[in-house]
Parts: structure tokens; C-alpha cells; sequence
């Protein structure tokens, strides 16, 4: 995946759709999640219902404390225009950073490996999930010396799992991303290929190339280009519910009536549009890439290529 070394830093983040008052200041400290994932809970216990999950390195704004948890903003996954509200583990998060953050590898596929030295026979380190940015300050043929939060010592990601260019996404983008989470299952508030709903799907696929989505379905429904269903492309967003002020969920249509959605039923897989209950419930789509590229056959799954 290595496409020719250049800074992909926060620059290449573009927020879709801010919602009023999105650049709302909050007086917090910054932190950054030190494990590979860590679930935000609506209270601060973890009995209360998971509402998302950080990944490593991302962004975390700290409110105050209760006990071993943190009250917490995730400014990349807005739900409020501060960002995503919640309780965290504070033993998830560091408040140490490196020197620099603007100069990442975006994690690519499902999983990638953080070995202790760069040679693939080297100790594990950590697991970086689809979608994690990791700042790194060294190439070493083909591996990046990456940092982790809160610890001293570098790890060495190999470069067929990172991106290191961001280009604008299309339909054909997305998709790919996409299925590298086939089989995935589904769990509410998840993130990553542990476990993944329906808007962490999209979320997800979106982040990877530089497209900052609101995190749940409700809201993404109100970002990019409305799309009705005739002019549907593959990559588009089609999203369902009772009415449009109730979205329940959300897909990434595939094209020839298919779409790919992560569901409670089989996790992320294929689905179709003229299912029953996706017939009544469908309420439309939304166009967030770009125009003008090669897309996929319909519905093709690309690891089966």
C-alpha cells in the first residue's frame, strides 16, 4: 500500500457536513488513546450501553474524572459539535505525545502488526486497527518506525499495511475499504474488525481516505449529496428507518440492488435492497465521493477477485 512517502497529517482530514456550531470551543486537557482500541461507555461504568470507541492515537478530550473513568470528547467522531460525548478507562489514555503528529500512515487493512524491530519474524509490539493514523519519523526499507502514546520505545509497521498518500476517495475506494471487513461481527458502538455496526462501517471506510463522517447513522444522513434510487452509484450511502427523522441504518450500495451493511443477524455482508424490510424501511442515498471514477462491478466483492 505504500504509494511514495509523503506528510499525511490532519490536512487531509475533511470533515463532511459540520454541523451547526461544529468548531464549538471546550476547555478540556488532550489526550490520546494508548491501547489499540477502547470503548466509550454513556456512563461511566461498563455495564452502561458501548456508544463508540477510540482507536489508537486518536484525539480525546478530557473533561474530569470518576473513579478509574474519564468524561470524554472524540472531536474526529462528532455526534455534539464538540465531538463524541462519553466515558473512557483512564488507564486508555496517555497525555504524553511525540514532538511531532502532522507526519502519519493511515492503517489500511483490517489489522496491521507493530513489531518490535523491522523484520516480520520481530516480537508483536501492539495491532494497529483499519483506520488508526500512526505518526512515524523514519523509513527503513520497507518498514516506518512509528510512535505508540506513552511509551519510549518505537515500533516498526511494514509498508503493505499503511497508506501513506491521501487522495480524494471514490465509489470504488470506499468499497474496497469496505469489504476488508467482510465476515466482521456486528456489535453495537464498534469500530473495528473485533466487532463494527452499521455507521462504524461507513464511518470507518470514509476515514481511511480522508473523509470525517459524523459517527452515527442519523447524522451521516445529513451530510454529502442527496442521491434517489435511480441514480444510486456504487459507493453511495443508502440509509433506512421508519421515517427521515428516525435513520436506524445505514449501507454502502454496491450496485445491480446490493449493498453492504454490518447488521446483528450476520455482521458485515451483502444485503439487498429489495429485501422486505429494506424495501419499506429505505429512505434514500447520499453521494460523499468524488465524480468521475472507475467504479466496480456491482456488488463484486474484490478479495474474491
Amino acid at each position: 500500500m505504500h504509494l511514495g512517502v509523503q506528510a499525511l497529517g490532519c490536512a487531509c482530514l475533511t470533515v463532511l457536513g459540520c454541523l451547526p456550531g461544529a468548531t464549538a470551543e471546550v476547555r478540556a486537557r488532550e489526550a490520546r488513546v494508548a491501547v489499540s482500541v477502547a470503548s466509550v461507555f454513556a456512563s461511566p461504568t461498563d455495564q452502561a450501553e458501548r456508544v463508540t470507541q477510540g482507536l489508537l492515537w486518536e484525539r480525546v478530550l478530557v473533561l474530569g474524572q470518576k473513579g478509574p473513568w474519564s468524561r470524554v470528547l472524540l472531536p474526529d467522531q462528532y455526534r455534539t459539535p464538540a465531538g463524541y460525548p462519553g466515558w473512557m478507562l483512564s488507564r486508555h489514555l496517555s497525555l504524553d505525545t511525540p514532538a511531532r503528529l502532522d507526519q502519519v500512515v493511515v492503517v489500511g487493512v483490517a489489522r496491521a502488526v507493530v513489531r518490535v524491530q523491522p523484520r516480520p519474524d520481530s516480537p508483536v509490539l501492539s495491532v494497529a486497527w483499519l483506520s488508526s493514523r500512526l505518526p512515524w519519523d523514519r523509513l527503513e526499507g520497507e518498514w516506518f518506525r512509528v510512535a505508540l502514546p506513552g511509551r519510549k520505545e518505537p515500533g516498526w509497521v511494514h509498508e503493505s499495511e499503511v497508506l501513506t498518500r491521501c487522495r480524494p476517495p471514490h465509489g470504488a475506494d470506499l468499497l474496497e475499504t469496505a469489504w476488508r471487513l467482510k465476515q466482521t461481527p456486528y456489535l453495537w458502538g464498534g469500530m473495528t474488525p473485533l466487532g463494527i455496526d452499521c455507521s462504524g462501517l461507513v464511518y470507518t471506510a470514509c476515514k481511511v481516505h480522508g473523509r470525517l463522517l459524523p459517527r452515527d447513522a442519523d447524522q451521516q444522513f445529513q451530510v454529502g449529496t442527496p442521491v434517489e434510487e435511480a441514480d444510486l452509484r456504487p459507493g453511495d450511502l443508502v440509509f433506512f428507518g421508519p421515517d427521515s427523522d428516525h435513520i436506524d441504518h445505514v449501507g454502502l450500495y454496491l450496485g445491480e440492488g446490493l449493498f453492504l451493511d454490518a447488521s446483528g443477524r450476520k455482521g458485515v455482508d451483502q444485503s439487498r435492497l429489495d429485501d422486505f424490510k429494506a424495501r419499506k424501511t429505505f429512505l434514500g442515498g447520499r453521494r460523499v465521493f468524488c465524480e468521475g471514477e472507475q467504479e466496480l462491478p456491482g456488488g463484486q466483492d474484490p478479495a474474491a477477485r
